[in-house]
């Protein structure tokens, strides 16, 4: 059975985030990460969308170790991720598995499936970026 989501709230609810603001952070010129974590904590899983506008949408998530995302792909555009703390698993059809640090970039190809989860000892935070209100299928 395949499931498509397009609500960002939804879909990041549904991958376990406790607590999604999708409009007080959104396109401001300038987001310290300090001041999310004075909103949301350090050690909880939170996302804000920072971007949005016509060609694309940035949500920067934080979760703790073992949270992660559901295996998905998006059939109408690509997605990267900027690794801002922590390390994470990612699976990418026909890519297999990685692990991404501090510093990483990811790129994953429209119509691929892909899935992303914390490992280490510490919560990760990564800023994903792909068209707003993208689709998202599940298997």
């Amino acid at each position: 059975m395949t499931i498509k989501e397009n609500n960002v709230s939804k879909v990041l609810k549904d991958d376990g985030v406790d607590s999604i603001d999708i409009e007080n952070f959104q396109n401001l010129n300038q987001i310290q990460i300090d001041k999310l974590y004075k909103k949301f904590g350090k050690n909880k899983s939170w996302a804000a969308r920072l971007t949005y506008n016509k060609n694309f949408g940035g949500v920067i998530i934080n979760q703790l170790p073992g949270e992660g995302n559901r295996l998905h792909k998006h059939p109408n555009t690509a997605e990267c991720w900027v690794i801002l703390k922590g390390k994470w698993k990612w699976y990418i059809e026909g890519k297999g598995e990685m692990i991404a640090e501090e510093g990483s970039i990811i790129n994953v190809e429209q119509d691929t499936y892909h899935q992303i989860t914390c490992i280490g000892n510490e919560p990760g935070m990564r800023f994903a970026v792909t068209l707003p209100d993208v689709m998202h299928v599940y298997k």
